[in-house]
């Protein structure tokens, strides 16, 4: 019955959820084709490959275009590769916890999780504008606007980036149908594992 009233209120996902994740992420679970989640994965990799570029400064070493040409590329192939990563890693570590939901059901999920990022990734038409090469290098002569736009887009970037994390551990809890609080131990988990096992091989060497 809730899922039938959910779905005849035809949510728009692109608006609905910023403010109604659970309730987005079952309509979508409920209404949407696979291949719709498998779009949001394979465009979301796009800004995730020039946030790597900038955070690495590849502009020192390749060109402009170059960057524009591997992130349409190489992009929405890493997106799609992180998103199925991603969702089996919540899936497993979800279902140890008591979590209900199939893999299908957390890769919409995931994948619907990722609209906000999408769409405030659009601010990267801006900063390619204002900001030019100076995005992707280590030193860089910025003017004054150029300085007050990288304030203004790195305040967006990070409020963005908290509120999508939310987003995330409800899309999550609904999917495998728990509380946020599990969700947020389904991604907390992995995490120190991540951290354990690299501690394993870092921490020698640092004693060496």
């Amino acid at each position: 019955m809730e899922g039938n009233r959910i779905e005849e209120k035809q949510l728009n996902p692109w608006l609905t959820i910023w403010v109604r994740p659970r309730e987005t992420v079952r309509y979508a679970i409920n209404t949407k084709p696979m291949k719709f989640a498998v779009i949001l994965a394979l465009l979301a990799g796009i800004p995730q490959m020039l946030d790597g570029a900038t955070s690495n400064n590849l502009g020192d070493s390749i060109s402009l275009p170059t960057i524009f040409i591997l992130a349409l590329i190489m992009g929405p192939l890493l997106g799609l590769l992180s998103w199925w990563i991603g969702s089996g890693i919540s899936y497993i570590v979800g279902t140890w916890i008591g979590g209900s939901g199939g893999f299908d059901e957390l890769k919409m999920a995931t994948a619907i999780s990722k609209i906000p990022y999408l769409l405030v990734s659009l601010i990267w038409l801006v900063d390619i504008a204002i900001l030019g090469g100076g995005m992707f290098t280590e030193e860089y002569d910025f003017s004054r606007t150029q300085i007050i736009w990288l304030f203004i887009s790195g305040f967006v970037a990070i409020v963005t980036g908290i509120w999508t994390f939310v987003i995330t551990i409800f899309a999550i809890a609904e999917a495998h149908r728990f509380s946020a609080w599990k969700s947020l131990l389904t991604m907390f988990i992995p995490f120190v594992a991540i951290v354990l096992v690299l501690s394993v091989f870092i921490v020698p060497f640092i004693f060496m």
